[in-house]
């Protein structure tokens, strides 16, 4: 396992900009297919952006902790709050068939990634692990 790379943004969508072009510097850092690094940036940014609305209700100044570390088998991106944690009772799959505002995230993050899982037994937040697999 490679040495973790880490970033701490704080609850801003003006963080995001930040966040993405970090993550894909870090991505391609650790070996990552130009096409798994898309999908994984764009899962992250679903993610801290359901960090920065739902667990941190759109408080400033919160942070939000990310980072990325080589396996043997490919990569995992960790991103984590110290809000509200998700969830999981009150998620609805989206219908695919209605053209839906909002709602999309968690279905995107799932569909991008190789495996994504989340950890809400803590004292505050949600940890979300994803996986993207090498090959």
């Amino acid at each position: 396992m490679t040495a973790a790379a880490t970033l701490t943004i704080t609850s801003e969508p003006e963080s995001l900009p930040t966040m993405r072009a970090w993550l894909r510097e870090a991505l391609a850092h650790h070996g990552v297919r130009p096409e798994a690094i898309a999908g994984l940036v764009v899962a992250a940014g679903e993610l801290c952006t359901n960090a920065i609305k739902h667990a941190y209700a759109g408080r400033p100044g919160e942070p939000i902790h990310l980072s990325v570390t080589s396996v043997p088998a490919g990569v995992v991106v960790e991103i984590e709050d110290f809000g509200r944690p998700f969830d999981p009772a009150r998620y609805r799959e989206p219908d695919l068939d209605e053209l839906a505002e909002s709602g999309l995230g968690i279905h995107l993050v799932r569909s991008l990634t190789d495996e994504a899982s989340f950890d809400i037994a803590r004292p505050r937040g949600t940890r979300w692990t994803l996986v993207s697999r090498r090959g």
